[in-house]
């Protein structure tokens, strides 16, 4: 394995309208080989992401021992490659926990959202399963909205799963 290579200009470059005017024979293929491409692309970013953490590890701990800001940005050289590392932290806060704290911030007197960013939510399973009144009572504060369209095209003799 001397040079892996990946060559975009083999792929269709269509517009919208082009794509819009195959014919669904075309248009079945490409929308799935195009979503296999997707797959492949996200399975294989990942597995590179992992080769790389194996492969460069002892530098990841080096900067990882530095202290957070270091560790979060970093450039490791390997003779004439350069590879810049972002390793991000992402914060994740107890919910339940929090919960509990708003609660005693409540019973203080104290305004929850002076310190906490605050969303109410109703889960859909349970709103369903509401008595009409209750449902009523929440109604008004209720939307739906429509997100972008997404498709999958498969053949009408394919077996669903």
């Amino acid at each position: 394995m001397n040079h892996l290579q990946l060559n975009q200009a083999a792929l269709p470059d269509l517009s919208e309208g082009q794509i819009s005017r195959l014919p669904k024979d075309q248009l079945a293929h490409f929308s799935n080989a195009v979503q296999e491409l997707h797959d492949w692309n996200v399975q294989m970013r990942a597995r590179i992401n992992r080769g790389m953490a194996l492969r460069y590890a002892e530098q990841i701990l080096q900067a990882e021992s530095l202290g957070e800001v270091e560790s979060a940005r970093f450039r490791i050289d390997d003779g004439d490659l350069q590879i810049d590392v972002a390793q991000p932290k992402e914060v994740v806060w107890d919910q339940a926990h929090l919960s509990q704290i708003a609660e005693r911030m409540v019973v203080a007197g104290d305004r929850v959202q002076d310190f906490m960013q605050v969303h109410f939510s109703v889960a859909e399973r349970d709103y369903a399963r509401w008595h009409p009144m209750l449902r009523a009572a929440f109604q008004s504060a209720r939307k739906e909205l429509l997100t972008e369209p997404t498709f999958q095209i498969r053949w009408v003799s394919e077996v669903q799963l």
